[in-house]
């Protein structure tokens, strides 16, 4: 038998393709949905309303996706974005439409999420930002040969964004160095990314390490505190003896209720090798993603229920929360999420005797389509 030969997949004719379009809704990632050809088509930088013409630039699974050349109708909501970035750069999303405009669609976006739920969700508390700009204390860019900035996934390219104004003030100076000062080029070649943050000892500029390298922390220090307060509010007039904190990191969101509870007994559990070694607090260093966590964490803590399971999971959610919630049959569930649709997924897992008791979008990334989500879950 002859080898087959392998034929490069031809470039679909759709894409580099000059459209027309109406913007009809918002999906939950910031984009403008039009429909071309039968088929739904995303346009960043757009609002409901709008009306104009882009360009093709991929077609996948029966969806385009495409990049703004004119408007010729604007929606009454567009407003001219103060960053002078806006257009080019990925990172922020919605600073082409006022504040409360993207609290409602971010709004929107939660709601259609949690309506994959089978059971009765309240109505959603929104916390807003007080600041819209200047509130990142960290950043992540990304450097090919003399460039820096973020990732065009669309052209593959470092698109720069000199006057950021999405960072807070401290940052700035070392941030600007970056493109005043190009030296720093000869000891990063080829490509890679840098990371600049805020640390008790100033600004940190770090190389090419992994994400959070000095431990992570929120962007937002402001909205951070209102999360916090937010899961200390969740407890109401609960009596609360036990609590196990899972991907607890140095307890950003259970350190307060021990302040206001100092009864109370932690267990937080994360997988932090090189942090927190304050051998006074029950810290299990544990990678609760991996098959044998459960049986491991019960090997080494003896506790056979807990009144409160606080989750705040990365991106990918945690697939295994059902288990945990049937081992330790907490009396309440408080679950912190950066991934709506993933906490859906993990929500659903829970069976018919969750019932959910609050729900809030709390709002940690003004200008981008991201947000927090915390939901409390009790159990009948």
């Amino acid at each position: 038998m002859k080898p087959r030969k392998h034929h490069p997949r031809a470039p679909s004719k759709m894409t580099n393709r000059k459209v027309s379009f109406t913007i009809e809704s918002m999906d939950a990632m910031g984009q403008g949905v039009a429909h071309i050809d039968g088929k739904p088509c995303f346009i960043a930088k757009t609002l409901p309303g709008e009306e104009g013409k882009a360009t093709i630039t991929r077609a996948s699974k029966g969806v385009l996706f495409a990049r703004l050349d004119t408007l010729e109708k604007t929606a009454d909501n567009r407003e001219e974005s103060v960053c002078p970035n806006f257009d080019s750069c990925p990172g922020c999303h919605f600073l082409h439409t006022d504040y409360q405009s993207e609290l409602s669609y971010k709004l929107d976006a939660l709601s259609g999420h949690l309506k994959r739920l089978d059971i009765t969700v309240p109505d959603i508390k929104v916390k807003a930002a007080e600041q819209r700009l200047g509130y990142r204390n960290r950043i992540q860019l990304h450097y090919r040969h003399k460039y820096i900035g973020m990732i065009d996934p669309v052209a593959d390219s470092v698109q720069e964004i000199p006057g950021c104004l999405a960072i807070d003030e401290k940052l700035h100076d070392t941030f600007e160095e970056l493109y005043q000062d190009r030296s720093w080029a000869a000891d990063h070649q080829g490509q890679g990314h840098c990371e600049l943050y805020l640390a008790d000892q100033g600004v940190s500029v770090q190389w090419d390490k992994p994400y959070a390298h000095g431990g992570f922390t929120q962007v937002n220090s402001a909205m951070n505190e209102v999360l916090r307060e937010a899961v200390l509010e969740q407890l109401g007039e609960m009596l609360v003896d036990s609590m196990l904190d899972l991907f607890s990191g140095e307890g950003n969101l259970s350190d307060l209720i021990v302040e206001q509870y100092p009864e109370v007994e932690q267990v937080m559990v994360d997988y932090a090798p090189d942090r927190v070694k304050n051998e006074e607090l029950s810290f299990l260093h544990l990678d609760l993603f991996a098959e044998t966590a459960l049986k491991t964490f019960k090997a080494r803590c003896k506790a056979e229920h807990f009144d409160v399971l606080l989750v705040d999971p990365p991106r990918k959610g945690f697939t295994l929360l059902h288990q945990w919630v049937k081992a330790f049959k907490p009396k309440k569930l408080i679950y912190v999420s950066c991934s709506a649709a993933t906490m859906v997924r993990d929500l659903q897992q829970l069976g018919n005797k969750a019932r959910i008791e609050h729900v809030s979008l709390i709002d940690l990334f003004p200008g981008t389509y991201h947000y927090e989500t915390l939901v409390t879950v009790t159990f009948k």
